[in-house]
């Protein structure tokens, strides 16, 4: 169960390469562009892509460690995976009319889960070590 969780949430957290594509202007998908409702309009395209570019690259790297550290049995797992899935729901409202609507919400509902299981349900539990 423990590699299946990590697959999970690791697939997740690497998925957010196809916020980050067109954020980069890497590929061009026609139902993602990077354009923020709140952002684009105040600082232009450029400097809004390069928040989501710095968003999306942070939620990867944030979701990879907290799967790292969950493999592992870091007592900073549970933090890091957190935060990437905070940052990932920030990003997702902020550039939400600039994102693939399936991949939003789909992206959305596993971030809220991750959310839940870590936050309210506390799960999984942290090993203890023997005193």
């Amino acid at each position: 169960m423990t590699m299946l969780i990590a697959v999970v949430v690791l697939a997740h957290g690497v998925g957010h390469i196809l916020f980050l594509g067109p954020a980069l202007r890497v590929v061009a998908w026609a139902d993602q562009t990077s354009h923020s409702w709140l952002l684009t309009a105040a600082l232009g395209d450029g400097p809004s892509r390069a928040i989501a570019s710095l968003v999306w690259s942070a939620a990867i790297v944030l979701f990879v460690a907290g799967v790292a550290g969950y493999v592992t049995d870091a007592a900073w797992r549970r933090a890091a995976t957190v935060i990437a899935a905070l940052v990932s729901l920030v990003g997702i409202v902020v550039f939400w009319d600039g994102l693939a609507m399936p991949s939003a919400v789909f992206a959305l509902i596993a971030d809220l889960t991750i959310l839940a299981a870590l936050l309210i349900a506390h799960w999984p539990a942290i090993a203890k070590t023997p005193a």
